[in-house]
């Protein structure tokens, strides 16, 4: 974590904050109040279901299309999932953001951003709001319609800043991209403070490299021949073999052999595998199965004689993959099924024509991954002000609080890594 002490968070510093008008707002709880109703017109749209979020689900998907920054898990298929099965009672709801009316009275979808707000939080009594997170989060990027970013970005901010937000959360996004820079630009000159909370590194590929070179460029010679030689004595068991589809002819059995495969493991152990936790087993298998219908699920596996003993569950957005959750067989895990899967995978992906790059979405100093893949994600995490009277001094000191926190949970990963071994999980 570094840069977090980079911006001052004193008042009087920056300019003064102007007081800003709220944008018009309109709140759907269901689907049914845009069906059967007259179409929302407001510059914030809020909705408070996955059921409300049905009738913009074309609209959404080509909103995410046209940002510059990639977000699976902002797409409709995927947030509705969220919000059926991963959310508490009322917490998340969704802001769509749209641009001014044009000479018919229409308006352009320019951003998303699924949000709560919460009180008490490092023992604050003021609405904080965040970018919403849960269980299974790896990118919170907002989506911004590309050419729009600013302004959307603006509409969010004044939208909080009038429902009383006493700041805004924004975790996990890509520093240096299109949200990123939109964001410091309206800081910048609207004169609003910040404060960076969280800066990380984590593993990604992209290469104009053939596989043969990249491995030779990133691996050791002696660690390639050990790969070599697990790959062979793994296949002495049998018949090995590794493949990539799309969730093949029934994704449903795709995705009832990976929760097994997944179960079977030290998840299983704690009960935390998502075949043992309903909403997340739902969760999952209805992301996969609109992927699916979608094109957008993308599937690598190693068999050994038919049966796997390792398979990694991916999602396509653009030009991009997101790996998402990967599974081994641990009675095979002397010869580390995971790795060896995740370096078959490179020179899939690399020679995938449709892929420019893919994210691990893994944690950062992933004892595995990490050495494997030699490019990096950078990912931010930050607090913005608002005009509230406290909002300043409640940044300084919820961004020292997280500091203390993120050091205490990183002692802790390095702990539970250990514990773990040669740590094939790829995202938890």
């Amino acid at each position: 974590m570094t840069g977090l002490g980079k911006y001052p968070l004193w008042p009087g510093i920056a300019k003064k904050q102007p007081r800003v008008a709220g944008p018009s707002v309109e709140v759907l709880s269901h689907a049914a109040r845009y069906l059967h109703g007259r179409p929302p017109s407001a510059d914030v749209v809020v909705l408070q279901s996955a059921d409300a979020v049905t009738p913009f689900r074309a609209e959404i998907d080509a909103l995410a299309a046209s940002c510059a920054d990639r977000n699976t898990q902002f797409e409709s298929i995927t947030l509705g999932a969220a919000m059926d099965h991963l959310q508490k009672k009322d917490e998340a709801r969704v802001a769509l953001l749209w641009s001014e009316p044009d000479g018919t009275g229409r308006r352009l979808m320019i951003g998303l951003v699924p949000y709560f707000a919460s009180r008490g939080s490092y023992g604050s009594p003021f609405a904080i709001w965040h970018v919403w997170e849960h269980i299974h989060s790896f990118i919170s990027t907002p989506l911004l319609r590309a050419g729009y970013e600013q302004q959307a970005v603006r509409r969010f901010l004044a939208f909080a800043a009038a429902q009383g937000a006493a700041l805004v959360e924004f975790p996990m996004f890509e520093a240096g991209g299109a949200f990123d820079n939109a964001l410091r630009d309206v800081m910048a000159a609207d004169g609003i403070l910040h404060r960076e909370i969280d800066r990380h590194e984590r593993a990604f590929l992209r290469s104009e490299l053939d596989e043969e070179a990249y491995l030779a460029a990133n691996i050791r010679k002696k660690k390639r021949k050990e790969f070599n030689r697990l790959w062979n004595r793994l296949a002495e068991e049998g018949r090995l073999e590794f493949a990539v589809h799309d969730g093949g002819s029934d994704v449903g059995a795709w995705v009832d052999r990976f929760l097994t495969l997944e179960a079977r493991g030290w998840k299983g152990k704690r009960g935390t595998a998502m075949k043992m936790r309903a909403n997340e087993r739902a969760y999952f298998e209805e992301i996969c199965r609109g992927a699916y219908e979608a094109g957008t699920l993308h599937c690598t596996e190693l068999t050994l004689d038919g049966n796997p003993v390792a398979m990694l569950t991916s999602f396509r957005s653009g030009r991009g993959v997101f790996t998402f959750k990967i599974a081994f067989d641990e009675r095979y895990a002397r010869y580390s099924p995971g790795t060896l899967l995740m370096l078959k995978a490179i020179g899939l992906f690399l020679r995938d024509d449709k892929v420019d790059w893919v994210d691990s979405c893994a944690v950062p100093g992933h004892p595995m991954i990490d050495h494997i893949w030699a490019e990096r994600r950078t990912m931010s995490s930050m607090l913005v002000t608002t005009p509230h009277p406290f909002s300043v001094p409640l940044a300084g000191w919820i961004a020292l609080a997280k500091r203390g926190e993120a050091a205490a949970r990183k002692k802790l990963r390095v702990l539970y890594d250990r514990l773990q071994g040669d740590g094939n999980e790829q995202a938890d």
